[in-house]
């Protein structure tokens, strides 16, 4: 443990120290980045059965003092394996930065990235995790702004570190009241203590705020379709693979260190169904994929949460089958949405790589410039979309059987709750099938609607290719092997709920026989009845007698048309429609609005910066008024200590 933390620690130094060698910094920097990596997911994944601890010598900073237990082993290797594809990536893919960035300080910051969410994850008392989880968010911004210093980028810190700041305000108060009650500051002497349960309800209330924020939780996402797509593609793998993951991991471990209400499990349950509709629903109306895979962020974390709430009620109702399938399923897919996300967030960074923009509605046949990419886009593609026999489909099969079980309870209202989540996944489902043929469609198939970028369109390097295998063979292998990763994750399941309860895996190798044997059976037909042996003619597409031209291709926007008139009254469309006379093309556009942003978010931000601007007054510049507020300052201050201490 902590040598994995100075091999980070010690790659982090490197990268820094090649500051005049930006080409170099980047093979250094990243190359050990990836060592360091490697290295992590062996040691986590040979310890996850495992309790391990240190403490830093002498007193330094709070005596802190870190543990491992075999969730956070199993976290601590789900942030490894992703930063091992990611640093792989990185080799090549920071090569675009070297004319405008330092890559030392782009290096050196990936590093200090992933050493710092690995720190959360094994922090053992409150000053360490509030201090490394404010150091996480920290380097997470200069991150983003590696990418891109300009207003649209800053203006996406700002609203990521502002709902950030909110969040940690939070935790920190949550774990403050927990701290008051135990009389410790030390997290594993915290659990089994008796709080009020007042006290246990706002606790759980300020650690869903704080972790639901850092997690794009509903309706805390705002800042994910902003920092997301702003960030360099190696970093949006990392933050929406894995840091909102670490976010994950502190409220399944505050919630269990108070004592559960089921109700904790119904909300959980509710804002997951929340979560995972609207994030689709967004999703779906994006023109920008990186926006869209972003809001798909906003999707799965709602699916997370609810096997998270399935879990947390089984062990309310001390239904044990019910808690170990509902932590089973929000686990596995905690490990498989870091895995697939990754994947399509490095994919869409060779996109933007190749063509420049964000926009699909330019992109058009990218799939005969780029096949590997188109590749592995569309692994990572049916991974998120739950078919089988890759991963994505294991982890929502224990999904839709823990909210079954939830809903065959005895409470009519954990019945409806427990229904109402299982009509919500299945919609979602759906919903991320129709979104995905439209992202691939448009951006890989058909025929490209720029030459320009078609021309300038390129594989990318065998490095990045690299990278994408490495989490493409995880989508294939987390589902095919689903029985090994289902023994693997009872390990910290068993341990948080202190119970063996077995819990069995559907055979994916056989639904992927069956499905195989499907695809192939036309095939086997063709050969046996020895038909169509023609060469096959190649024309363009029929187009009712017209001229046939690539305007005609369905694009994103007709694509979710008539889903748009249905969900008008919430995603609410700012339609705008332009004409330069008879002759020229009619330009249309139509772009969502995320309602939560313009009812919350927007009059909070008018209203502070009207406080703001009344508090600025007092700024005005002159000395012998500052020395005046300095001495009221310091009058209330004595009045306060001498009537109320």
């Amino acid at each position: 443990m902590i040598s994995v933390y100075l091999l980070f620690l010690f790659s982090t130094l490197a990268s820094i120290a090649m500051y005049s060698y930006p080409r170099t910094a980047i093979k250094v920097g990243f190359g050990l980045g990836a060592l360091s990596s490697f290295y992590a997911c062996c040691h986590f994944l040979g310890a996850i059965d495992e309790t391990t601890s240190f403490a830093l010598f002498g007193n330094f900073l709070f005596a802190p003092h870190f543990e491992l237990t075999p969730l956070g082993q199993f976290f601590s290797f789900v942030v490894s394996f992703i930063a091992l594809a990611s640093s792989i990536y990185g080799l090549s893919y920071a090569e675009e930065y070297v004319k405008k960035a330092n890559t030392a300080v782009f290096a050196s910051l990936f590093n200090a990235f992933v050493l710092f969410m690995l720190l959360v994850i094994s922090a053992n008392d409150t000053f360490s995790f509030i201090v490394l989880w404010e150091l996480m968010t920290i380097v997470s911004a200069f991150l983003i702004l590696v990418n891109d210093g300009g207003d649209k980028t800053l203006k996406a810190v700002m609203i990521y570190l502002g709902i950030a700041q909110i969040g940690a305000f939070c935790i920190l108060c949550g774990m403050l009241i927990i701290n008051h009650y135990t009389g410790s500051s030390v997290f594993n002497q915290l659990s089994g203590t008796y709080m009020p349960l007042w006290a246990s309800i706002l606790c759980f209330v300020l650690f869903l705020i704080g972790f639901g924020s850092k997690a794009g939780m509903w309706p805390f996402h705002v800042w994910l379709p902003l920092a997301h797509p702003a960030a360099p593609s190696n970093v949006s793998s990392l933050m929406s693979g894995v840091m909102i993951k670490v976010a994950i991991f502190g409220l399944i471990k505050f919630a269990l260190m108070l004592p559960l209400a089921p109700g904790f499990g119904i909300v959980l349950v509710l804002f997951g169904a929340a979560s995972a509709l609207f994030g689709v629903l967004y999703a779906l109306t994006q023109h920008d994929y990186k926006a869209l895979l972003a809001y798909h962020s906003v999707e799965n974390i709602g699916i997370i949460l609810l096997g998270i709430g399935s879990g947390l009620y089984g062990l309310a109702t001390s239904n044990s089958l019910l808690a170990g399938l509902g932590l089973m399923a929000g686990l596995y897919h905690v490990l498989n949405h870091a895995t697939f996300k990754g994947l399509l967030f490095l994919s869409a960074g060779s996109v933007l790589r190749a063509t420049h923009t964000k926009d699909m509605q330019a992109l058009g046949g990218l799939a005969k410039k780029m096949p590997y990419t188109a590749a592995f886009f569309f692994i990572g593609a049916m991974a998120i979309t739950a078919l089988p026999p890759l991963n994505g489909f294991v982890s929502e099969w224990f999904v839709y059987r823990s909210m079954l079980l939830g809903g065959m309870g005895d409470g009519v209202l954990a019945r409806f709750i427990f229904g109402l989540g299982m009509v919500a996944l299945a919609l979602t489902g759906a919903l991320a099938v129709m979104c995905f043929v439209k992202v691939y469609g448009v951006i890989f198939g058909g025929m490209p609607r720029d030459e320009r970028i078609n021309q300038n369109a390129k594989e990318a390097p065998k490095s990045m290719l690299a990278g994408m295998a490495l989490l493409a063979l995880g989508c294939v292998g987390f589902g095919l092997g689903a029985k090994s990763v289902v023994a693997s994750i009872l390990t910290p399941v068993s341990n948080l709920y202190g119970s063996t309860q077995n819990i069995q895996a559907i055979s994916t190798p056989l639904i992927a026989i069956v499905l195989l044997s499907t695809l192939l059976m036309p095939f086997v037909i063709l050969r046996v009845v020895k038909a169509n042996r023609k060469k096959p003619r190649e024309g363009d597409p029929w187009a009712c007698g017209f001229k046939y031209s690539t305007r005609m291709q369905m694009t994103a926007a007709p694509f979710t048309g008539d889903l748009r008139k249905i969900t008008n009254w919430i995603l609410r469309a700012d339609k705008k429609i332009e004409t330069n006379g008879y002759f020229e093309p009619v330009r249309y556009k139509n772009h969502t609005k995320d309602i939560w942003w313009a009812w919350v978010y927007e009059p909070s931000i008018k209203f502070n910066k009207l406080i703001a601007d009344k508090i600025g007054i007092m700024q005005n510049g002159k000395t012998n008024l500052y020395a005046l507020y300095v001495l009221l300052y310091l009058c209330a201050i004595l009045a306060i200590g001498h009537y109320m201490l």
